[in-house]
């Protein structure tokens, strides 16, 4: 059973437009969404009529600017143009974060660039895209002797998340804190929400999927018909 945790909303609720052409960036957390389907289900479900497109661009290990690819796979600006991506959600700062305090400036310098280079081009042809940054989520202690109990990590993925919000603020993006939500989560779940303590399950997937949509739109998920679900991971 999980207690329901609201996130922090944007200050103004994100648009979807008709057509959008939605690109998912970022580290596991964005490889690992594309095999249960939530938030794209419940996206789908909330804007039925408008034909959204999400393309799941992101690689397990990816960084800001270290993203290893096979010879000739192409740049990521190639394939938002390729995906004609109207809107970019990106979820990164997990990997960064373990180079602690010394690699922060790096990171907050990085993340500019980053947004700042997408933001400077037109990947659909005719505008640039709007691009929304997601904090990592909280580190699950497991009370297990086989996986760290994350003190460690929580107090980097903090620090890290704090100058993300920082970043965004400065670049004027809309910013979705998602590690004090989890942290709230993983406090008061009765079940595991992750694999190992950083990869979400399925059910942590789920729960995760509420506090996106809460944050981008401020309002509680609709519900989702599993036909919706269904479509959604066989697309």
């Amino acid at each position: 059973v999980l207690t329901t945790i609201l996130a922090v909303p944007l200050a103004e609720p994100m648009e979807v437009f008709k057509g959008e052409r939605i690109a998912v960036l970022g580290n596991t957390l964005a490889d690992r969404m594309q095999h249960t389907g939530h938030l794209e289900a419940r996206l789908q479900a909330r804007f039925p009529d408008h034909g959204i497109m999400l393309r799941h661009m992101g690689f397990s290990g990816d960084e800001l600017k270290l993203r290893l690819r096979s010879s000739n796979f192409g740049t990521p600006e190639q394939w938002l143009t390729k995906t004609k991506a109207s809107l970019i959600l990106m979820f990164f700062g997990y990997n960064e974060s373990w180079a602690g305090p010394a690699g922060l400036e790096g990171f907050k310098k990085d993340l500019r660039e980053v947004v700042s280079g997408y933001r400077s081009q037109k990947f659909d042809g005719s505008q640039p895209p709007r691009v929304v940054i997601f904090s990592p989520i909280a580190f699950e202690n497991h009370q297990s002797t086989h996986l760290p109990d994350g003190t460690k990590a929580n107090a980097n993925i903090a620090m890290y998340t704090k100058a993300m919000g920082e970043v965004a603020a400065e670049l004027k993006v809309p910013f979705v804190d998602l590690f004090q939500p989890t942290l709230d989560l993983m406090a008061k779940s009765q079940t595991r929400l992750t694999i190992n303590g950083i990869h979400l399950n399925a059910e942590g997937d789920k729960a995760l999927a509420a506090v996106q949509f809460q944050a981008l739109f401020g309002k509680a998920a609709p519900a989702v018909d599993a036909k919706v679900l269904a479509a959604v991971n066989d697309k």
